[in-house]
């Protein structure tokens, strides 16, 4: 596996307030350079702390392929190994992968 980008949407939240389910708010932030050999949750937790956020203030880091557009139907939770490898074979197909941060209220 290569290097692959994460777009990365922080400081919002998933909500139903406009019909489907969509994450609103925040920011996005592209992450260029991860090394598909090294990626993991752990590694997802490294370069967000290099966007001043710390684990403990994360709920759940959630994933889906850029091109899927039920955003319901195409999120995974990102918490495995196996979540991983999806994130990496998406990143071959696409370039990209979208990652969502849901933080602590």
């Amino acid at each position: 596996m290569g290097y692959f980008k994460v777009k990365v949407y922080h400081r919002g939240c998933f909500t139903y307030k406009n019909g489907p389910l969509e994450y609103v708010g925040g920011e996005t932030t592209v992450i260029e350079e991860i090394d598909g050999d090294r990626w993991c949750v752990f590694e997802a937790y490294a370069e967000l702390k290099q966007l001043g956020y710390v684990e403990e203030n994360i709920s759940s880091l959630w994933f889906k392929d850029p091109v899927a557009e039920d955003m319901e139907k195409n999120l995974k939770l990102f918490k495995t190994d196996a979540d991983s490898i999806e994130i990496c074979r998406i990143a071959e197909l696409r370039d990209h992968v979208e990652l969502y941060v849901v933080h602590k209220v």
